[in-house]
């Protein structure tokens, strides 16, 4: 278990202990498994880093079905010219590797790394690897990675500057059918970098797609 999650797990102990012991009248002992508590809780936000970035730029925002969420999502990789970086969990779309496809064509740097089970494993789809394929074949860099639970990231960046997020899965039934949202912060340099070092930390947990066909 990490020290995040037994941090957390010892902290919500404590509280549980010191809210079964209010009723007792036990002040002291109270007060101390509240501290130790409280002690637990802020060593735990202490171990995570978080990212404070400047609110610039503009922003975009779409939803499904039928709220703008999937044409959002093509709008990002179209306004790409130099590169794009994109992290996935279910990638199957036949309108986002088509538009992925067409930035290659027009020199644009592809890098995709998606979740390796939910799209080559047991469970993964033929359109998935099918659409992984084309795109490496077409010269996108593909990777896949196994390294987490789930790779649940949705993201893209565009050179650099442009961010793509939200719960948008990068498949046909977040477009038609889920109830999803698609968030783009345009013009986000400091963003973008942050997301790009997400990115590069995810990708050297993952492995070279290699088509099958």
């Amino acid at each position: 278990m990490s020290t995040i999650r037994q941090t957390s797990v010892r902290a919500l102990c404590l509280l549980a202990l010191a809210s079964f012991l209010l009723p007792l009248n036990s002040q002291a002992a109270d007060t101390s498994i509240l501290k130790l508590a409280v002690s637990a809780l802020q060593g735990k936000v202490a171990s995570q880093s978080v990212h404070q970035i400047p609110a610039t730029g503009s922003i975009e925002v779409g939803f499904s079905p039928n709220g703008g969420a999937e044409a959002l999502v093509l709008k990002t990789i179209n306004a790409a010219q130099v590169d794009l970086k994109v992290l996935a969990y279910s990638f199957t779309s036949v309108p986002v590797t088509g538009a992925l496809l067409r930035a290659v064509k027009r020199g644009v740097k592809v890098t995709l790394v998606v979740d390796e089970k939910h799209n080559l494993g047991a469970g993964g789809a033929r359109p998935a690897k099918s659409a992984l394929s084309a795109l490496a074949i077409a010269g996108a860099s593909v990777w896949t990675t196994s390294a987490f639970a789930i790779h649940h990231d949705k993201v893209i960046v565009a050179d650099g500057t442009h961010v793509q997020h939200g719960s948008f899965n990068y498949s046909k039934s977040a477009a038609d059918k889920n109830s999803e949202n698609v968030l783009v912060n345009w013009n986000n340099p400091e963003l973008a970098r942050v997301y790009q070092e997400h990115f590069q930390r995810n990708l050297q947990s993952a492995d070279k797609f290699t088509p099958d066909y």
